[in-house]
């Protein structure tokens, strides 16, 4: 049976929580664990039903007390940028290339844009997948095939040619603005000695 992605990510994690209530037994009551999870309401509509701050029913027992805090739950999209430009942290170039949200280039959970997006990058891969959907006979994800993926990117690697890098910041200047931007670039450059 295949484990799903959620459960790939729940198993360790509560792998821990056992070590952690293991480590802490001597207190002589259940572990208080508090999980700060970055899930925001506006990423979907399954997000946006879940509460700001919950307990894990599923992850709590007698050893352990299980509490799961959303801290940016309500963020916007803007707030998130503005915290990334405030903050001087580096982000990931995924979203400069248009990318919704970052996960394996060709997640089953990733949204159309993000997978086209991913076929126009690494068309080698996206055809890899699509040689194996073949054999094994099944869809990329249900209801939609590699190739149904392929054909859109293909179709921006004929208007504008092979995917070329854009410039850092171009995600952050469509939430925030280029001057915000301009000014994160130069922090940036300042910092870890990146181009501005």
């Amino acid at each position: 049976m295949q484990r799903s992605t959620s459960g790939e990510k729940r198993g360790p994690i509560r792998t821990l929580y056992t070590r952690l209530a293991a480590e802490l037994a001597h207190l002589g009551r259940p572990v208080r664990i508090l999980a700060c999870i970055g899930q925001r309401a506006a990423e979907s509509d399954q997000r946006a039903k879940l509460a700001e701050v919950e307990i894990d029913r599923g992850a709590s027992n007698g050893r352990r007390h299980v509490t799961t805090w959303r801290p940016i739950h309500a963020w916007s999209d803007r707030k998130v940028w503005r915290e990334i430009a405030r903050s001087r942290l580096p982000y990931h170039p995924a979203y400069d290339w248009g990318n919704r949200r970052l996960s394996c280039v060709f997640c089953v959970l990733g949204c159309n844009n993000d997978l086209v997006n991913g076929a126009w990058r690494v068309p080698k891969l996206a055809a890899a997948y699509a040689k194996t959907e073949v054999k094994v006979g099944a869809d990329f994800k249900k209801g939609l095939s590699m190739q149904e993926i392929i054909r859109p990117a293909a179709a921006l690697e004929a208007a504008e040619g092979p995917a070329a890098r854009p410039p850092v910041g171009t995600a952050m200047a469509e939430h925030v603005g280029r001057a915000m931007t301009a000014k994160y670039r130069n922090r940036q450059a300042a910092l870890y000695g990146l181009a501005a």
